[in-house]
């Protein structure tokens, strides 16, 4: 389930969160808590549409009345102007139970309110496949080229001198225009799991693959910051810096690359590597193909790779490694097996 581009009475009546909120186990407490930890921006949604679930857990099976409807619509709408309140939960009961009643009722608030928040508030997910890329353009004119199996999530709507955010799991190039406001210049900000990028008008690559973030600059400058769960450090990143924040081992390393341009030279259908390993090249395929790679001997995964490597489709790509290193891929099932040349 794709979670990402729900609103609060989207939430409501998922009968997954309603067992987490009603009946919460292992499964559900475990899913949700790192869910919000990933999403940390979803947590006021989160806690609006657990207030809703929590409402309508009565002692009884008589649908709530219309005042009673237009009150618990009242109650969110007030709490929404507040911070996200913890809520003990209310003596268990059988969750499914409720299902078939949230949902009614969350009808009924939607048409007397016109929608939970409004179209300033609602949020769009652009999601691509393995093998699938998309150039996106923003509201304020940037431009976002998304890489395979990569989620961008956005309010629909950027009012005018508001700043602009956006929400990243994946990989994507930024191409972000300078706006200002009054003679200010408006921040754009990507949010990922692990950190904030803060810009005004540059172009940078971002991604958030193999358990880390890792931000290279091109043109222009960014204000880094780690978030809470990771350190809470900050960084003035200059062109051609290359960041790299690993969750695992909560560091931080900072590079500069002579060619900052090869890190997104995705975008036009190739890769630019530079005495690449062929076991980081099997990552790389792995990552945007979705096809698991092997290798009948690991001697071959150090072998090294140097130059431009189409990647229009796998089946090239795999053609041009053969060619370059002298190996044989061989493709079993949806598996990839890489092998010495006989």
């Amino acid at each position: 389930m794709n979670y990402l581009s729900f609103e609060p009475e989207d939430f409501a009546a998922d009968a997954f969160f309603i067992r987490w909120v009603r009946e919460p186990d292992e499964e559900t407490e475990t899913y949700w808590q790192d869910w919000l930890q990933t999403y940390p921006y979803k947590v006021q949604d989160v806690a609006l549409a657990r207030q809703l679930v929590l409402l309508l857990a009565t002692d009884t099976d008589a649908d709530p009345s219309e005042s009673a409807i237009r009150t618990m619509w009242q109650r969110i709408q007030d709490r929404k102007q507040s911070d996200p309140v913890i809520i003990e939960h209310p003596a268990r009961r059988s969750w499914f139970l409720g299902i078939s009643r949230v949902a009614a009722v969350v009808a009924l608030l939607v048409l007397a309110a016109g929608g939970f928040y409004g179209w300033q508030r609602r949020m769009v997910t652009y999601e691509t496949a393995y093998g699938e890329s998309q150039r996106i353009k923003l509201p304020d004119g940037s431009f976002v080229d998304l890489n395979a199996h990569s989620i961008l999530t956005m309010r629909a709507n950027w009012p005018d001198g508001a700043s602009r955010e956006v929400w990243l799991d994946g990989e994507a190039f930024f191409t972000v225009s300078k706006k200002q406001q009054q003679g200010r210049p408006i921040k754009f900000t990507v949010h990922t799991s692990d950190l904030d990028i803060n810009v005004k008008g540059t172009q940078f690559d971002v991604s958030t693959r193999k358990q880390q973030t890792k931000v290279v600059l091109s043109e222009g400058s960014i204000q880094l910051r780690l978030n809470e769960r990771s350190g809470n450090q900050s960084l003035q990143m200059k062109p051609g810096d290359a960041v790299v924040f690993s969750k695992e081992k909560q560091r931080l390393a900072v590079d500069h690359l002579a060619n900052p341009q090869a890190s997104h030279s995705w975008i036009s259908s190739r890769w630019t590597l530079d005495d690449t390993s062929l076991g980081e090249v099997a990552t790389m395929i792995e990552e945007t193909y979705g096809v698991p790679v092997s290798f009948a001997d690991d001697a071959l995964m150090k072998l090294t790779v140097t130059g431009i490597i189409p990647t229009n489709s796998l089946p090239d790509l795999l053609n041009t490694l053969e060619s370059i290193l002298f190996i044989k891929i061989d493709r079993q099932s949806n598996r990839l097996i890489v092998r010495a040349m006989p």
